[in-house]
């Protein structure tokens, strides 16, 4: 497991290994969610995804 540090405009980094395993790259779109225990989860959707935006 890798620590990181979220910046002051709210990024994190991913790791270059495993943005390397999941062939991520500059402009990727990318899933997240949490679950109820504070776990995040970060994915790359094999498809696009329709993202709604609040109004």
């Amino acid at each position: 497991m890798t620590i990181t540090e979220l910046d002051a405009n709210g990024r994190v980094q991913l790791p270059l290994g495993i943005r390397f395993r999941l062939d991520l790259n500059a402009g990727d779109r990318l899933a997240i969610d949490q679950l109820g225990d504070g776990t995040i989860i970060i994915k790359k959707p094999k498809a696009r995804l329709e993202i709604n935006q609040p109004k």
